[in-house]
């Protein structure tokens, strides 16, 4: 997504009358910035090839070390989380960037995003000695497809914001990306063809109601059972659609069936992602911006019980961050078991193409209480009581 709200930067240390100017002068470059996507200048898209000719081809991924609190390296608590290592990404190649969705593998080899350019990735990852992130391999980039089967090049259809793939690989799975403008979910059956997959066609708008061009379904995941196909179980968030009682928009998707929900979190905070935890309960991804604070962000969980038709999520707040951590414009979310027990939440950032901000990748650490659905049976009556 492009936007004020989502154009961010780095700041350090508190906001004083000399960074407020400097905060301003540097808000007219943003202002720039903001103008160019109004104008819809847009990342270089692939050359439209006809269908079915692929058009995926190796990148090149530069990966530097940051860390979770730049003013000292031994700070790795966030919340109720434990930074575990994250990665600057920069590639010479000028589509990268944008990545607004995120699956990763259940062995953490391999990652999917997508971006609201209309494109894939998928990458290895490397881990160093101490299970930390390193950095990206065999990286590749490919356009995503419409109906037809032709490359998405225009804004309007590619702007990709929500990523949920079946199974234990990603680049194996059934792909469902949520898009914004013309606001809609596609499935990619990425086990069948790969990166050229041809979508088939979920839900419209014409189903969801109306939501801002630019606010639009911005997290989705997959409810159990993952059985494929166009009538798998999903939710789906919208960054900021309102019924008509102000409340944020949130759905529970069945093929054409669409029941409705809501979710409440703390404002300026608006949801960018959702994934599935391995106990059954759901983490949100939540982020917020504003010049002088900077960016921040959130994750969330919501008890997997409470996802109903009906219902408004709100959860409970698991760790919340600011411009004195290494942040951006977080939007990517993705989980898996941990071989410890513990689950490993890995988000990623959407830079908008913009020198002013970074495409991060990280990952955390989080202790998960059991799987619910576990009884605990009270016992049996005696002939005392």
């Amino acid at each position: 997504m492009n936007g004020v709200r989502k154009i961010f930067r780095h700041v350090k240390g508190s906001v004083c009358a000399r960074d407020l100017a400097h905060n301003l002068a540097h808000n007219l470059v943003l202002g720039f910035t903001f103008c160019l996507a109004l104008a819809g200048f847009t990342a270089p898209q692939a050359n439209a090839d006809e269908a079915g000719a692929s058009l995926t081809r190796f990148i090149e991924i530069n990966a530097q070390p940051v860390r979770w609190n730049p003013e000292n390296r031994t700070d790795i608590k966030a919340g109720e989380l434990e930074y575990s290592g994250g990665l600057e990404l920069t590639s010479p190649d000028k589509a990268f960037g944008g990545w607004s969705g995120l699956a990763v593998s259940t062995d953490g080899a391999m990652l999917v995003a997508v971006s609201d350019e209309a494109h894939w990735l998928s990458a290895q990852i490397i881990y160093d000695e101490k299970g930390r992130l390193a950095g990206l391999a065999d990286a590749r980039m490919s356009p995503l497809r419409d109906l037809k089967g032709k490359p998405i090049t225009s804004k309007n259809m590619g702007d990709a914001e929500g990523l949920a793939i079946t199974g234990n690989d990603p680049s194996k799975g059934e792909a469902y990306v949520s898009f914004e403008r013309h606001h809609r979910i596609w499935r990619y059956d990425l086990g069948h063809s790969g990166f050229d997959a041809v979508p088939s066609q979920i839900v419209t708008e014409r189903r969801l109601g109306g939501m801002p061009a630019n606010s639009g379904i911005e997290a989705i995941a997959t409810l159990l059972p993952e059985t494929g196909g166009d009538t798998q179980r999903l939710i789906a968030l919208s960054e900021d659609g309102r019924n008509a009682n102000g409340e944020r928009k949130a759905f529970l998707i069945e093929g054409r069936t669409v029941e409705r929900l809501t979710t409440k979190l703390d404002e300026p905070f608006k949801p960018t992602d959702v994934a599935r935890l391995p106990n059954g309960d759901f983490l949100i991804l939540e982020r917020s911006y504003s010049p002088l604070a900077g960016p921040g962000m959130s994750l969330r969980q919501v008890p997997g019980s409470d996802v109903e038709a009906g219902a408004a999520l709100e959860g409970r707040l698991l760790m919340r961050a600011n411009h004195r951590n290494m942040i951006d414009n977080m939007e990517g979310l993705a989980v898996r078991a941990g071989d410890k027990g513990e689950v490993l939440v890995y988000v990623m950032s959407d830079d908008n193409y913009s020198p002013l901000q970074k495409t991060l990748l990280m990952m955390f650490r989080l202790k998960l209480a059991p799987a619910e659905g576990v009884l605990t049976l009270p016992h049996s009556p005696t002939k005392a009581e």
